[in-house]
């Protein structure tokens, strides 16, 4: 009895959960793409971004990060994009501005020592690896004036390290 009660129960639950179009497509929501397609899009593509940026993605197309997305370190640009797209003789509002992070750990996210990742220590034609940075070696370079450590796009162009 507490059996049977225990299988109701699971079942009514289950009901009241799984969505509708569960099952539709085997294992699959069959609503997923519908609803993944009716969402807002925020990213772009790097091909936008040339058609305003045209020296910068000259730059980063030659350089080690030709085969990074632009999003990939500035973040969405959807709506920058769209609003750019519609005019352009007015400046862009602050939360339309793409800021990128600038700090040494942004860069270590890619340029650390990771056992994983496939990377090089030293210069090559090659870029489909990631020249990898040893972080202690590297810290020798300081600001004159404020004698903070310097961040890695102080000395190096980001678009063509």
């Amino acid at each position: 009895m507490t059996f049977a009660v225990v299988i109701a129960l699971f079942l009514g639950v289950r009901y009241l959960l799984v969505p509708k179009s569960f099952g539709e497509y085997g294992h699959y929501r069959g609503l997923a793409l519908a609803e993944n397609a009716d969402r807002p899009l925020h990213y772009s593509t790097s091909a936008n971004c040339a058609r305003c940026h045209e020296d910068i993605f000259g730059d980063k197309s030659k350089g080690h990060h030709a085969g990074l997305s632009c999003e990939g370190c500035h973040g969405p640009a959807g709506k920058h994009v769209l609003f750019s797209d519609s005019t352009h003789t007015i400046k862009l509002a602050d939360s339309l501005i793409l800021k990128r992070d600038s700090t040494r750990q942004f860069c270590a996210v890619c340029h650390e020592k990771n056992a994983a990742r496939i990377k090089i220590l030293f210069d090559t034609i090659n870029k489909s690896v990631v020249k990898v940075v040893e972080e202690k070696k590297h810290n020798h370079l300081f600001d004159k004036e404020t004698h903070k450590l310097l961040n890695c796009i102080e000395c190096h162009n980001p678009h063509d390290p």
